[in-house]
């Protein structure tokens, strides 16, 4: 069976045919045991050859019917990877049209991370407002040619207003909503006027 850590192994042994199993399993983040199978599956079908080097090492070559896959499983990826982009954004669309629908005008984003981008171009699909982008990396000043804020600036803001009562904060969370959380609870004035909506929770209940 073909799989993402097929192809990610002959990535990686076209960069560097002399690593070894350990090392390679270092790079794939997987166990030694399944390392050593998947060697042996891509020997058995020809897309490599393990070749004696020095001593007892061995060096993995890439055949060309091994290279010839790679353009195929690189292209299936590919393909992967849209399908879900515009999946994802056609499903954060139709819940943000809703969420305008009850009422909502503004949202802010949290998270600069691939789900924030897919996010970020949902929400332009409807009639709300995107007022920031909130990023907890200080390298990260912009985001999509949009100027981020840090959730500590953001928050600073929001605290020095006398009266929050009528005023709800929307933010949508695509990066670990848990150290957002901890962040707005520092506040005790405004943690009852956020609401975090966590959207990858979103997605797994659509």
């Amino acid at each position: 069976m073909q799989t993402r850590k097929h192809l990610d192994t002959l990535l990686e042994l076209k960069d560097n045919p002399s690593l070894s199993q350990r090392s390679l399993a270092r790079k794939l983040n997987i166990s030694l045991g399944l390392t050593n199978s998947i060697l042996k599956n891509l020997i058995s079908r020809g897309w490599i050859k393990a070749k004696k080097d020095t001593g007892r090492k061995l060096l993995y070559i890439i055949t060309p019917t091994g290279i010839a896959n790679v353009s195929h499983l690189m292209y299936k990826r590919f393909q992967e990877t849209f399908h879900y982009y515009h999946y994802t954004k056609d499903l954060l669309t139709a819940y943000l049209m809703k969420l305008y629908q009850q009422g909502e005008r503004t949202v802010n984003i949290y998270g600069t991370g691939q789900l924030a981008e897919i996010t970020y171009y949902a929400g332009i699909s409807t009639s709300l407002k995107l007022n920031a982008i909130i990023s907890d990396n200080p390298s990260k000043e912009k985001f999509l040619g949009q100027q981020t804020i840090s959730i500590t600036n953001f928050l600073s803001q929001y605290s020095n207003y006398n009266n929050l009562s009528d005023q709800k904060i929307i933010i949508l969370s695509t990066d670990n909503p848990e150290k957002l959380t901890k962040e707005i609870s520092k506040y005790k004035n405004i943690p009852k006027n956020i609401k975090i909506i966590n959207v990858e929770s979103i997605l797994k209940n659509l």
